[in-house]
């Protein structure tokens, strides 16, 4: 199976850009792993761009587009075409219609078969030109998660200049990313809506901000965000506000997973001010925010750099947990919404597909690296710039582990000990997260650990095609080549890519 540019297409670009469904039906593509050399200071690039070829969605939207429509570096979209010729340069190994028949075809040895790897200079170069990344100069450390909002603004800015060109029409609703009811709406006085809900209780619902048109990128990410704003003696005020990635702060004592983090997010809060209230002034307020619609996947981005006024920005070095397969807490959605879950087939699932993690003890430097699940929906691998090499999703699990409450505690003394000091995270190099493989770093060959005395140890389920030296070294007989030195024990995740899990829905609607 060849991913090659598809000759003579009719469709045009715009077309094919309006045309995009993430639920195509289109054959999964089994694609060959390739590392990204780190020309220096590159990884937090290489992550992103690692865990978005790897992303079934975005791979089809790019393969789709690609397909149906010409493309030059001349033209109105050079970020979409620089991503397709991106997409491209990983060949595909197989292609099936669904995942059963995709591991069916699969053999072993396909299985660890890597690509050499490669600096993808036509991204950097298109980066490097548009004002959007100007604060991102090559060569100096940047934020990935940043790096991925833009890129991802970017895509979609550049597909809705596109779709301007063609007629208007009416907005499609993907019913499938709603966990939400259904709802009456009629027109408000203000330039809102009214929004009629359960037991006949009128809201008063507006978009915040800049209307987000419809685009792929938002068709596979974006979602929208309730704000719920209540004020005695009036109607509660609903405001809409998208979201790509959902933000989660991971600094509370309580938060100990992203389940705790999602619940978090929902939490009331009072506010008080001039609301305008009936029953007089000094009227308090609250307001609570709830998830009003999710998308196909749900990019979770765990809030790890805060400032602090006594050591500037810092970063929270603790572990949260997070599962292979989350179920979204149902405190998360609005309650007049929550008992039609059960029409829906149940609270909304999702499978995880890829992690981000930062390693390094503040939040001035450090290295990114990424594990992704691949397309036939149980190899995961772990990519460090040329690195790869397989894992078990235990190993990927095992990063989910929560942080023992008594461990945080003593070392949240030890933290507050440490500002005053200067010598902030120096305790922490040998506890959380990956240890050194063994005393010689890494002297695997052929999927065997030696020993520090040369005999042979465990048995490693892992392959590696390259260094993290600036060369690869491709591998095609799964031989492990030195890489130096492995980070340490804090490496934390920083981004949780999660695939939706589709409902089946009840064959009747459980009553309220």
């Amino acid at each position: 199976a060849s991913n090659g540019l598809v000759p003579g297409k009719a469709a045009t670009l715009a077309d094919a850009i309006r045309a995009y469904n993430v639920n195509s039906g289109s054959k999964l593509s089994f694609i060959e792993p390739r590392g990204l050399v780190n020309t220096g200071n590159m990884c937090y690039m290489n992550s992103i761009l690692q865990i978005l070829v790897f992303c079934v969605p975005f791979y089809d939207f790019l393969d789709q587009i690609g397909k149906r429509a010409a493309h030059s570096f001349k033209s109105d979209t050079p970020l979409l075409d620089a991503m397709i010729m991106f997409m491209r340069e990983f060949p595909v190994i197989d292609s099936a219609v669904s995942v059963e028949q995709l591991r069916m075809r699969l053999k072993d040895n396909e299985l660890e078969q890597y690509g050499e790897a490669f600096i993808p200079e036509y991204v950097y170069d298109v980066i490097k030109r548009l004002p959007r990344f100007s604060s991102m100069r090559r060569g100096h450390q940047q934020d990935a998660e940043e790096f991925l909002g833009f890129l991802l603004e970017g895509l979609h800015d550049e597909c809705t200049h596109v779709l301007r060109a063609l007629p208007s029409i009416a907005p499609e609703v993907n019913e499938a990313t709603s966990p939400t009811s259904e709802r009456s709406v009629a027109g408000s006085a203000d330039g809102g809506w009214m929004e009629v809900g359960p037991k006949q209780k009128a809201s008063i619902t507006r978009s915040s901000g800049h209307v987000v048109s419809d685009s792929p990128i938002t068709k596979i990410f974006g979602g929208n965000l309730r704000s719920e704003l209540r004020v005695p003696g009036l109607k509660n005020s609903v405001t809409l506000e998208p979201y790509q990635p959902l933000q989660l702060d991971i600094g509370a004592p309580n938060v100990h997973n992203i389940t705790d983090a999602l619940k978090g997010l929902t939490r009331s809060e009072t506010l008080q001010g001039d609301f305008n209230s009936p029953r007089g002034p000094g009227t308090s307020a609250t307001k609570q925010v709830f998830i009003e619609t999710l998308p196909p996947v749900l990019i979770l981005h765990l809030k790890r750099f805060q400032y602090d006024n006594a050591g500037g920005t810092q970063k929270i070095w603790k572990r949260v947990g997070y599962p292979l397969e989350l179920e979204l807490p149902k405190e998360v959605f609005p309650p007049n919404k929550r008992n039609n879950l059960s029409m829906r087939g149940g609270l909304p699932r999702y499978r995880l597909t890829g992690v981000v993690y930062h390693h390094g003890k503040n939040a001035g430097g450090g290295h990114y690296t990424v594990d992704v699940r691949r397309q036939e929906g149980r190899e995961w691998i772990r990519l460090d710039d040329t690195v790869i090499r397989r894992v078990r999703s235990d190993e990927v699990a095992e990063g989910g582990a929560e942080e023992d409450p008594k461990v945080l505690a003593a070392a949240l003394e030890n933290h507050k000990q440490d500002i005053q000091s200067g010598n902030i995270f120096d305790r922490f190099d040998e506890e959380d997260g990956e240890k050194e493989e063994d005393g010689q770093g890494w002297s695997q060959v052929n999927g065997t650990q030696m020993t520090p005395t040369g005999t042979a140890g465990k048995k490693w389920s892992g392959v590696v095609n390259g260094t993290n030296t600036g060369t690869a070294t491709p591998s095609t007989k799964g031989e492990r080549t030195p890489k130096g030195k492995e980070f340490k024990a804090d490496r934390v995740a920083y981004i949780l890519i999660y695939s939706q899990i589709k409902a089946q829905p009840t064959s009747a609607p459980l009553s309220s």
